[in-house]
C-alpha cells in the first residue's frame, strides 16, 4: 500500500486549484486563500513543484506561479517525486 505524505495531499489539493485557471498566475498568499491551506505550506508545495518542472515561476512584483505545460500532461509520479524525493 502506498502512503503519501500529508504535504503531497496539499500539493494534489493546490494542483486542482491551478487547473480550475491553467493561464493565470497565482501568488501563494492567493492559493492559500482559494484552498484553504496554510500560506507557508502553499509556498513550500509551489517551490518544490516548480524545481521538479511542473510550475513556471515568474519573479518580481508581478509575479507567481502558473502551470508549466497542460494538466493532463502532469503525472502523480512527478508530484510525487517533487515533494517525497
Amino acid at each position: 500500500m502506498l502512503r503519501l505524505n500529508r504535504i503531497t495531499d496539499y500539493a494534489v489539493v493546490v494542483l486542482a486549484q491551478m487547473v480550475r485557471e491553467p493561464t493565470r498566475l497565482v501568488t501563494a498568499p492567493q492559493l492559500s486563500d482559494d484552498s484553504n491551506v496554510p500560506a507557508p505550506t502553499v509556498a513550500k508545495v509551489l517551490k518544490a513543484l516548480a524545481k521538479e518542472g511542473v510550475l513556471a515561476s515568474q519573479r518580481g512584483v508581478n509575479g507567481g506561479y502558473l502551470l508549466a505545460r497542460p494538466a493532463r500532461d502532469i503525472t502523480m509520479l512527478e508530484v510525487i517525486r517533487a515533494l517525497e524525493g
